[in-house]
């Protein structure tokens, strides 16, 4: 069974740069971080003594494991250009298959983490869970185990579950982000400060601890006050964005019977 002790890290965005970070945290050593921007990798293997490397035929064949955290349009052309077997490959994409690992090593697998990361955050306030998936029980016991070194919420989940997940996590957060920057932008030309909708936000988040999303749910549309649904669109100042509304209101409209 490996024993996961040295860790290669190919990537060097946002979700590669909280992994270097944790990892150092929890005592794994990283050999080496690739990026095609050399700069890109100069910045983040500095602060964790690694080789920075922007030719992926330069990985060294010594590390435990390696783990690739790249955009998913890019991981075929990435693999592509590996010139040696990997004692232990895994990818965190959310929507990949593992098996596009299959070619590059025996032992393969996913280490998904379900968050929103940049590089900007404070890594120690970050609560990250780790969904895990091996090609086989040994691959997927060693993925455990490293997980919960680097994570006090790890699942296991296949692929089915997890293309689900991330798929619900585009909905609450990547589009729940697009409708902040639609209410930044309202706001913003009413020369309204935004942080007057943070409390409204943390309470629409609070709720969903004690009741599901759709009892939580309130405003015009759950009311069914047309009027007021009519005067919001009216106000508008695109047909995008009226049919954004109109879109949304009507879903709430029939989630709730109206």
């Amino acid at each position: 069974m490996i024993d996961i002790k040295t860790v290669t890290i190919v990537g060097a965005g946002n979700v590669a740069s909280w992994l270097a970070f944790i990892l150092a945290k929890n005592g794994f050593l990283i050999n080496q971080i690739y990026s095609r921007s050399i700069s890109n990798a100069n910045e983040l293997s500095a602060k964790y003594s690694a080789e920075p490397i922007d030719d992926i035929k330069k990985l060294s064949p010594n590390s435990d494991l390696y783990l690739f955290s790249l955009k998913d349009d890019v991981y075929l052309e990435v693999l592509d250009e590996l010139s040696i077997p990997l004692t232990f490959a895994v990818h965190t994409s959310g929507s990949n298959s593992k098996e596009i690992l299959s070619r590059y090593s025996k032992c393969f697998g996913v280490v998904y983490p379900c968050q929103t990361i940049s590089k900007t955050f404070s890594f120690n306030e970050l609560v990250v869970p780790l969904c895990v998936e091996g090609n086989n029980s040994d691959s997927e016991n060693i993925l455990l185990n490293f997980a919960t070194k680097l994570s006090d919420n790890v699942k296991i989940l296949d692929e089915q579950q997890r293309f689900s997940l991330h798929l619900a996590a585009v909905f609450a957060s990547n589009f729940t982000n697009a409708m902040y920057d639609i209410a930044f932008t309202i706001l913003e030309e009413k020369k309204i400060h935004w942080e007057m909708l943070l409390p409204l936000l943390q309470c629409t988040l609070d709720k969903t601890k004690t009741m599901s999303p759709q009892q939580a749910q309130t405003g015009p549309a759950k009311r069914g006050d047309a009027l007021i649904l009519q005067r919001h669109i009216e106000q508008l100042p695109t047909k995008e964005l009226q049919q954004i509304y109109q879109l949304l209101s009507d879903f709430i409209q029939k989630r709730n019977g109206k």
